[in-house]
């Protein structure tokens, strides 16, 4: 599952393509929302929250033509599993581009040869240039005549390598289009349009502190974590209640930094070892979240996540040469809000159980 870092890349794309523009039209494709319209708000921010994702959207310039109300409204949306936000320039048909989409197709043009020319010309006087039915929505990297490529923003914005890309037209769930680009929630789990007043009340006010947000408390988490001292530290290091943002892959990789055995409660660690594990793992997600591939082990990624003890079970241990083991852990505890927004109901419980990796020597206690 994506995690914090890769949350925050994708929110960092979207608000270079969106932020302060105006939405042109919407399309979401979700029963809840089928006959909502966001069209004429400007998109005022897009904020990580966890591994929530929160596109803050202004007043309606005209309430009594739109059904979503007049007021400020947040889409709020989670990647879960597989989800992923995509941006694309648009190219209206005809051949005629707005905005970045027309610097995109004259640097396409003038490095496509005579071949490609011709066809941009057929193009422009409305001749189709690729087969019926094609979906305009590429795998990354993947242009295609007369259709959308990647927006300045996404080129800028290194794509995380745990999410999924180039999904095919039938995943969308969400469509934000402003006069250059479109933004497309490909697989995107849980999409709300609540107002922005009650983001905290209906979204993501059970969260506890994010861990890449600009208001992360270290002391609040630790007092979270520290609440429930029965628990195992490697269970409660992922419920987004205590600190929000850290996935397993952090999740193992903290606990083996820190030698710390998953299983072991909380309040039988020693003292001072909580803060360190949680300002090890801060640490951690901040060195990452501008980099398309992790890495924990202290060198830049060269083409492939590098990382101590996370997918290597049935490898020595780098530190002490034991085989590092795989073995899972009880999430069942973890839980989402419940479905009327309330943060006192348990929700839905997450996956039960987890694989984790961990070292029998250096983690034994």
């Amino acid at each position: 599952m994506p995690e914090g870092d890769s949350v925050y890349r994708q929110c960092k794309m979207l608000r270079e393509a969106l932020e302060g523009s105006v939405i042109v039209s919407s399309d979401f494709r979700v029963p809840s929302l089928a006959t909502s319209d966001v069209s004429g708000r400007t998109v005022v921010a897009v904020v990580p929250r966890g591994k929530h994702i929160l596109i803050r959207l202004s007043e309606a310039p005209d309430a009594a033509e739109l059904k979503s109300g007049a007021e400020p409204l947040t889409l709020h949306s989670h990647l879960m599993m597989d989800g992923t936000w995509r941006v694309f320039d648009r190219e209206p048909a005809g051949g005629a581009t707005t905005g970045s989409g027309r610097e995109a197709k004259a640097a396409r043009d003038a490095s496509a040869g005579s071949g490609r020319a011709a066809s941009s010309s057929r193009a422009r006087n409305g001749m189709r240039t690729s087969r019926p039915g094609a979906s305009p929505y590429r795998p990354r990297g993947q242009a295609r005549r007369g259709g959308s490529v990647r927006s300045r923003a996404e080129a800028r914005t290194r794509l995380s390598a745990d999410v999924s890309i180039g999904q095919g037209s039938h995943t969308i769930r969400a469509i934000l289009r402003t006069e250059d680009v479109e933004a497309v929630g490909f697989d995107v789990k849980d999409v709300r349009l609540v107002p922005t007043r009650l983001e905290d009340e209906q979204l993501v006010g059970y969260l506890g502190p994010d861990i890449l947000g600009p208001d992360w408390d270290l002391e609040k988490a630790l007092e979270r974590l520290s609440t429930q001292p029965d628990r195992a530290i490697g269970t409660a290091l992922m419920d987004q209640r205590n600190l929000a943002g850290i996935g397993n892959v952090y999740r193992v990789e903290v606990l083996f930094m820190s030698r710390t055995n998953p299983w072991v409660t909380v309040g039988s660690l020693p003292e001072g070892k909580l803060r360190e594990i949680v300002t090890l793992a801060h640490k951690l997600l901040h060195l990452n979240k501008d980099r398309s591939m992790r890495s924990t082990v202290g060198q830049a990624p060269q083409g492939r996540p590098l990382f101590w003890a996370y997918g290597k079970d049935g490898q020595p241990c780098r530190r002490c040469g034991a085989v590092l083991r795989r073995g899972e852990i009880d999430d069942a505890l973890l839980t989402v809000p419940a479905p009327d927004g309330t943060t006192t109901a348990p929700g839905t419980a997450v996956q039960h159980l987890r694989k984790i990796v961990w070292c029998p020597r250096c983690q034994s206690e």
